[in-house]
């Protein structure tokens, strides 16, 4: 015959209650960094406008010459307007800036006008 002891409080394993362990140093300083990064990553994810910065003025202008909402030879202020159109256009909070949003917009605009144009359904420039 075979005896298999086991404890007298809890299961098998497990800790007395007035015994537990807490985290030490190390524990707390991983948990930390890890609870930075994912704030970083929820705030890019969330708030992309409040990350990045706003985006070259010459890309902006080449980006809206090629979805064709700007003239090539446009000012700085004729740009701004143009975008303000975009914006509106592409549904998006028209306030002039841009932001992550916006350029995501523009950079997918133009990538479908490509498409087409390669298909022969848009005709070139």
């Amino acid at each position: 015959m075979v005896t298999i002891s086991a404890p007298h409080r809890g299961t098998w394993g497990a800790r007395p209650a007035g015994n537990q362990t807490t985290l030490d140093h190390h524990s707390w300083s991983g948990l930390r960094r890890a609870m930075y990064v994912a704030r970083g990553v929820l705030g890019a994810l969330f708030a992309a406008e409040l990350v990045l910065p706003e985006a070259e003025p010459d890309q902006v202008h080449l980006l809206l010459t090629e979805v064709g909402h700007l003239d090539p030879a446009a000012s700085a202020a004729d740009r701004r307007a143009a975008l303000v159109a975009f914006q509106q256009a592409a549904g998006i909070p028209a306030h002039g800036v841009a932001d992550g949003r916006t350029v995501s917009a523009l950079v997918k605009a133009a990538r479908e006008l490509w498409e087409l144009r390669d298909l022969g359904l848009a005709p070139m420039p």
